[in-house]
């Protein structure tokens, strides 16, 4: 059976693992609001925010307002791989909750333009090799071919495919495979993309329920 290989997010991990990040900071604050919404009804009183905990919800505020800026239904619908400008390679919430944005080339030639967007100066930039649209690109060529019924059940791509999703850490798109096999990547190079972004690895196939 051929796999629909679902799009990372921050997230935005991110959608990219970035996305990860950012969707984890998402569940996290969900489940804080409601804790503290019953204990407050008990009576409790909860302790102040750390730091830490502010910085990542001012993170996340920042987050969805460079998306916003890229694709205003960014929350409904996933954005096409143009959306993003070519300079954007993706973004993430750091260990100090500080948002990070990676930029291809030299981040400081584009530090004022994201300023401009966010409103603010308050964030991070590291730069990085890929843009964001690039890693999208293949993957929706990736899943061009995974929708296309006329590509055979023994294609030596499909029969070694676990996974994929770009990684904002990485700055790759991650491609897993069941085994490293020459025949299943040079497949996937000739058959959907040979961009320098694709980074194959080995991974376990999801068990399908």
């Amino acid at each position: 059976m051929k796999q629909k290989c679902k799009k990372s997010v921050i997230k935005n991990m991110k959608q990219n693992i970035s996305t990860i990040v950012i969707l984890a900071v998402v569940l996290l604050t969900g489940a804080a609001c409601n804790r503290q919404a019953k204990e407050a009804a008990g009576g409790i009183q909860q302790p102040p925010k750390t730091t830490v905990e502010k910085t990542e919800q001012l993170s996340k505020n920042l987050h969805d307002k460079l998306m916003s800026s890229f694709s205003p239904n960014w929350e409904m619908e996933e954005p096409a791989a143009t959306d993003y400008p070519p300079y954007y390679g993706g973004s993430f919430i750091d260990n100090d909750g500080k948002f990070v944005i990676c930029v291809v080339g030299n981040p400081e030639q584009y530090r004022p333009v994201l300023a401009s967007i966010l409103g603010t100066d308050d964030f991070l930039t590291e730069p990085c090799t890929y843009s964001y649209r690039e890693m999208m690109q293949v993957m929706d060529r990736l899943d061009q071919f995974l929708s296309n019924s006329s590509v055979p059940a023994d294609h030596p791509f499909l029969t070694r495919f676990a996974g994929a999703g770009a990684d904002v850490f990485e700055n790759r798109v991650v491609v897993q495979l069941t085994e490293m096999n020459d025949d299943a990547i040079q497949s996937f190079k000739k058959d959907i993309s040979n961009s320098p972004a694709v980074k194959f690895e080995k991974g376990e196939a999801p068990v399908l329920m």
